[in-house]
């Protein structure tokens, strides 16, 4: 029998701790360049660049489909309109978030002026996945400059390309001082050096990596913005819009074979509607096309083997445990493909259920009432993003505030992502901070208060030096005491 040709690019070379200094020193240098740009011509500049990245759209879909094998199409829709969205925003945003503005002030200092500065941090260290290999670190990129920062990008050792390319652009692009996007390739020596180097951390990735970053940023007292998981539950009501909520669950579940960490990793129906539910998704699952190449497909291979490891040893999990699995054969396991799994009859004792799985499986579990699912829901340690399934939009709001997560959706999911306005980031173990609307730019910044005395300019304020009782009982009477 002929062994299937293996497709899947070798992981990155560990690059020499004198390469990594090399990179580090050039990038704080671009920094300090760059942060003497006029905010005009830093957006002028990026919105330049980024036409360049639209224009290569179709070579960057090559190199992702190489990487980790997800269809051309797939990589239009979920990172590179997602990603022209977000830039978009915040370039025809950032005079408006990052310009100083007054704050307000009492009465009693109404001679004084009071407003907030945004400063760049410098250096952002930018340590990204291997799901989403591109919109993570543009998106990131493009925010931090637009701050005045330089990126210091540690991808994926398994998953680089799109970052080298990424930094390819910028450099050959000459509008920006050299190194203002570098990239750090290597395994997680790479990465400890990004956090020692970067003046700010944003992290994406899984938790218990997440908490070493953390931990280090934190010895360090630097800044860290970290999303690190979910288990999205969908809770799909006896009122639900039963087709629309069985297509997002095939999609949901499926979506870049399952690598999603917004994506559904786990359906709470009601017994009511759950044969209906679950034949709609059986239906939906069985027309999917999958193969390793070619535009005309739904669906590609897995992106890491300890993926599949991970996936097999939770399905055998579940069969043990009583499950049925249909589908989630493995078709051709040196490519890391296999068959997208429905698991029926789910129990919240099976590791699928509380476990992140982050592959082509969605397990199913029958509920009584919604408060049911809302509890099993909010089992899980992550809190990323969730969403309700019902026709009473009253109702599912109202449930929905009681959901932990940090994005809830009603009869949708996924879409927050790509509406910019809306900050994304999770609670629990899913991480801290939040990326995209205003706080998306401002994080790249340190605030600086600043306050300036008027009037009159040579009188001290009441409150100095010789205290007495007169000055007191004013301050008494005009602080609301007296």
């Amino acid at each position: 029998m002929t062994r299937p040709e293996r497709i899947i690019p070798p992981p990155a070379r560990n690059m020499s701790a004198e390469e990594l200094q090399a990179k580090a020193e050039l990038a704080r240098s671009a920094a300090s360049a760059w942060r003497r740009y006029s905010l005009s011509d830093r957006v002028s500049l990026i919105r330049q660049f980024w036409e360049g990245i639209r224009l290569g759209h179709d070579e960057l879909a090559r190199i992702i489909e190489d990487e980790i094998g997800r269809p051309p199409l797939e990589t239009q829709m979920l990172e590179l309109s997602g990603a022209d969205i977000l830039v978009r925003y915040y370039c025809a945003n950032a005079h408006r978030i990052l310009q100083e503005h007054p704050v307000w002030r009492p009465w009693l200092f109404l001679n004084k002026r009071a407003y907030v500065r945004y400063h760049p941090y410098g250096l952002i260290g930018l340590i990204t996945p291997w799901n989403f290999p591109f919109i993570l670190a543009a998106t990131d990129a493009v925010a931090a400059m637009l701050a005045g920062n330089a990126v210091l990008i540690k991808p994926s050792e398994h998953v680089w390309r799109t970052a080298v390319w990424l930094e390819n652009k910028a450099r050959s692009s000459g509008l920006f001082p050299e190194g203002l996007i570098s990239v750090a390739l290597g395994d997680g020596s790479a990465g400890n050096f990004t956090v020692s180097q970067a003046d700010m951390i944003v992290f994406t990735g899984s938790p218990g990596v997440g908490r070493e970053v953390a931990s280090h940023a934190a010895a360090r007292l630097k800044p860290a913005v970290l999303e690190l998981g979910g288990k999205h539950p969908m809770i799909v009501l006896e009122d639900a819009p039963l087709e629309r909520a069985a297509r997002a669950a095939v999609w949901g579940a499926f979506a870049n074979s399952g690598q999603l960490c917004i994506g559904v990793e786990r359906a709470f129906v009601h017994e009511s509607v759950y044969q209906t539910f679950t034949e709609a998704v059986r239906k939906g699952l069985q027309a999917l096309r999958q193969s390793l190449k070619g535009r005309e497909r739904d669906l590609g291979r897995l992106a890491l083997k300890p993926q599949l490891e991970r996936i097999k040893d939770q399905l055998e999990d579940a069969r043990s445990k009583g499950a049925r699995v249909i589908g989630g054969e493995i078709l051709d396991e040196e490519n890391l493909m296999m068959a997208p799994a429905l698991v029926l009859e789910a129990t919240p004792d099976m590791k699928l259920m509380h476990d992140e799985t982050f592959g082509p499986v969605l397990p199913v579990m029958k509920i009584g009432r919604a408060e049911e699912g809302l509890r099993l829901a909010n089992l899980s340690p992550l809190g990323l993003s969730a969403s309700i399934w019902s026709s009473d939009l009253s109702k599912a709001e109202s449930l929905a505030a009681s959901v932990e997560a940090g994005m809830v959706s009603v009869n949708d999911l996924v879409t927050h992502y790509s509406i910019a306005t809306l900050p994304f980031g999770g609670i629990k173990g899913s991480g801290l901070g939040r990326r995209h609307g205003d706080e998306g730019l401002r994080m790249f910044c340190w605030q600086q208060s600043v306050c300036v005395h008027e009037w009159p300019s040579q009188s001290p304020d009441l409150w100095w030096f010789p205290y007495d009782a007169f000055k007191a009982k004013i301050l008494r009477w005009v602080s609301g005491w007296a």
